[in-house]
């Protein structure tokens, strides 16, 4: 992916931007091949994008959640994928992935975990990310689609032959390969924790066939966006991971995966330093972009619907930029005429 080292603008912790359109089409593919649970929500391929500023933080995400059935795809463009966590608070949430615990959803688990921290003030950003993996990983462990993916993993490949081994028959394989990424979930935590007024930010990735996962930082002033970047790389870094998989699979290319990082590093679209209402323009460009190029493409349109930022500033809690009203979905496509 470009570029590649954590904290960067444009990473995708748990998924390689050269995976990002194939992902998306082969999600889609392989879950319409099976009938799911209707309790078992589907997953909301998101454009998500959390900016890092001295001023504070900006969180931005679109609507669109995403459920899968025998009559193939269905798209809500009223989700929710920005909260605050508690009330009149200084810390915020971001979700990509997964739209839900199947009948749980993300709203109740939040505010489970501003209960926790309500009664127990967290200290720091990644206290308060600790917060919500004690809340979420037990209800993700217990979750049956998960557990699913678990078992299939525990297997071994199907092909291979070892020795008192349990192997993955065809069909698992490729039952396997349609869900171990299906039901990945990513949130961001991000605001600052009283009396430090210093911003931070921090993303955690749970996913079915991994460990209890561990936060990861946000450093210095950047950007980080989750779903499907490749839009974004490609207008600021002139390339994304599949253009450069192409180029490194031609046959045509005689350096290495790092010499070409080089190259396209310098076509990059870099910028100074944003003042905060500058950061929230960046990140609804970000996310209107994104929709927009998803929308005129032959892809799935899983990107979509009202655009939803919050800033939280040193000086300030939490606040809505744009936010839904309860009303969106009825007033949707009202007119004059």
């Amino acid at each position: 992916m470009l570029p590649s080292s954590p904290g960067q603008q444009g990473s995708w912790p748990g998924l390689d931007g050269a995976t990002g359109w194939r992902w998306a089409r082969s999600r889609f593919l392989a879950i319409c091949r099976k009938p799911i649970n209707k309790s078992d929500r589907g997953f909301a391929l998101t454009i998500a994008v959390c900016y890092l500023s001295p001023e504070g933080i900006v969180l931005g995400a679109d609507s669109t959640a995403s459920t899968f059935g025998p009559g193939g795809a269905h798209f809500f463009n009223f989700n929710q994928k920005v909260f605050e966590l508690g009330q009149d608070s200084t810390l915020g949430v971001l979700t990509w992935g997964l739209a839900s615990l199947g009948s749980l959803s993300y709203r109740t688990l939040l505010a489970r975990v501003s209960d926790r921290l309500a009664a127990n003030p967290p200290g720091s950003v990644e206290d308060a990310a600790n917060a919500l993996i004690d809340v979420f990983w037990p209800e993700y462990q217990a979750f049956g689609p998960v557990q699913r993916v678990q078992t299939l993993h525990a297997k071994a490949p199907n092909g291979t032959a070892e020795a008192g081994a349990a192997v993955r028959t065809a069909e698992e394989e490729s039952e396997y390969e349609g869900l171990k990424s299906s039901f990945v979930v990513g949130f961001c935590v991000a605001g600052y924790a009283l009396p430090n007024r210093i911003p931070g930010a921090v993303s955690v990735m749970f996913d079915p066939t991994g460990a209890r996962p561990v936060g990861q930082a946000m450093t210095g002033e950047t950007s980080q966006w989750w779903g499907v970047p490749n839009i974004i790389q490609r207008l600021i870094f002139g390339a994304d991971g599949n253009l450069k998989s192409a180029l490194l699979s031609s046959g045509k290319w005689n350096g290495t995966p790092q010499e070409l990082d080089q190259i396209v590093q310098t076509q990059s679209l870099s910028h100074a330093s944003l003042p905060i209402r500058d950061a929230v323009d960046y990140v609804y460009s970000c996310i209107h972009c994104t929709i927009k190029a998803m929308k005129f493409s032959s892809f799935s349109q899983v990107c979509g619907g009202p655009i939803e930022i919050a800033v939280i500033t040193t000086d300030r809690k939490f606040r809505w930029v744009r936010h839904k009203p309860w009303d969106a979905a009825i007033i949707d496509g009202d007119s004059n005429d």
